[in-house]
C-alpha cells in the first residue's frame, strides 16, 4: 500500500509558550493529545499506518497578533525547539518553518537559517494584524526567499481577527463567526490576492497549499473567471492560475474531498491529517480517504504530489 507524508500536524513548544506568557500573551486552542515526547507521537503514525509528517507551530501562540520584536523571537524559539524535536526521528519527522510578516528581514534570515537545519516548507497565515498583506510590495522579499529556496507554502488559517469586525453583538464573543468563516474567508481573500499582484508571475516556482481540504477555495474555483494579465501580457484566468499554483490537504470529508480531486484535479490533494490542531487521533484523519471509490489510486496520488512539492 502506498505510504501517507502527513502535510499538516502542529506542535506547541513548551518553550514557545512560556515565552508568550513572558510577554503577557496567552495561547489558545491548544491540543491536550499534542506532546513534547515524540516518541509518542510516532507511535500514533506507526499505528495510522503514516511514513512521515510535517510538523508546525501551532496557529494558538499567534505570533502575527504580537509587536515585530516579540514574533521573531516566538518564531525562533518555535523552529529551534520544533527542530529539537523531529531531530529526534529524522527519518519519521520534517520541520516546517515558522515566519512573521512583522519582521520581513527577519523573517528572511530565519528561512536561510531554518532551511539549512532541513526543513522542508514554510507555514503562513493569511491575515497579519487583522490584514491581507500578500500584495503589498515590503513583503516582496520573504517571497523572493521562498522562492530562491523553492519552498512550499503551507497556508494556515489566523492572524488576528480582521480590523474593524464587529462581535458584540454574536454569542460566544463571535468564537462561531471568526473560527469558520473569517478565516475561511481571509484563505480565499489571500489566494486571490496573490494572482491578481502577479505573485506567481514573478516567482513561477512557488506551490501552496490551503490546509483542511482549503475551506472555501475549492468551492471558489467556479466563481474565478476573471481574467489575470500576466507580466509577459498573455491572459489566464485567476481559476487556472489557483490549479497551477494551489493544493490542499485531505483534513476534510470525503464528499468534500472527491469533490477536490475532481474539480481542482489530481496533482491537487495531499494527506493532512490536522494532528495537534484539536482534530483527535490520527486514524480518525484516514477516514476521508478509506471511503473513496478506490483509496489506493488516492493514496497514490497524495504521496506523489506530496513527494514532488517537498522534493523528498
Amino acid at each position: 500500500m502506498p505510504g501517507l507524508i502527513d502535510w499538516h500536524s502542529h506542535h506547541a513548544p513548551a518553550e514557545a509558550l512560556a515565552q508568550l506568557a513572558a510577554f503577557g500573551g496567552g495561547a489558545g486552542g491548544l491540543d491536550p493529545e499534542d506532546s513534547p515526547d515524540f516518541d509518542l507521537r510516532r507511535a500514533q503514525l506507526d499505528e495510522a499506518g503514516i511514513d512521515l509528517q510535517l510538523v508546525a507551530l501551532t496557529a494558538g501562540v499567534e505570533t502575527e497578533a504580537r509587536p515585530a520584536g516579540e514574533a521573531l523571537a516566538l518564531v525562533r524559539i518555535s523552529n529551534d525547539a520544533i527542530a529539537d524535536r523531529v531531530a529526534t526521528a529524522p527519518g519519521r519527522f520534517l520541520g516546517m518553518i515558522s515566519v512573521t510578516l512583522r519582521d520581513i528581514p527577519g523573517s528572511v534570515a530565519e528561512l536561510d537559517r531554518m532551511a539549512g537545519r532541513g526543513f522542508k516548507a514554510v507555514l503562513l497565515f493569511p491575515r497579519c494584524d487583522g490584514e491581507v498583506i500578500v500584495d503589498l510590495p515590503e513583503v516582496g522579499p520573504l517571497f523572493a526567499k521562498i522562492a530562491a529556496l523553492d519552498l512550499p507554502i503551507f497556508l494556515h488559517g489566523g492572524g488576528g481577527n480582521p480590523k474593524g469586525l464587529r462581535l458584540q453583538y454574536l454569542e460566544d464573543g463571535g468564537a462561531g463567526l471568526t473560527g469558520s468563516i473569517t478565516n475561511e474567508a481571509s484563505i480565499c481573500e489571500w489566494a486571490v490576492r496573490a494572482i491578481a499582484c502577479g505573485l506567481f508571475d514573478r516567482h513561477p516556482n512557488l506551490r501552496v497549499v490551503v490546509r483542511s481540504g482549503g475551506g472555501l477555495v475549492p468551492i471558489l474555483i467556479n466563481r474565478l473567471t476573471w481574467r489575470h494579465q500576466r507580466e509577459d501580457g498573455s491572459f489566464k484566468h485567476y481559476g487556472e492560475e489557483l490549479r497551477q499554483h494551489f493544493a490542499v490537504d485531505s483534513r476534510t470529508d470525503p464528499q468534500t474531498l472527491g469533490y477536490i480531486i475532481d474539480h481542482l484535479g489530481e496533482d491537487a490533494v495531499v494527506f493532512g491529517s490536522d494532528f495537534g490542531g484539536g482534530s483527535g487521533g490520527m486514524r480518525h484523519s484516514l477516514s476521508s480517504i478509506d471511503r473513496q471509490p478506490d483509496p489506493q489510486r488516492v493514496r497514490t496520488l497524495m504521496e506523489r504530489n506530496t513527494r514532488r512539492l517537498l522534493k523528498v
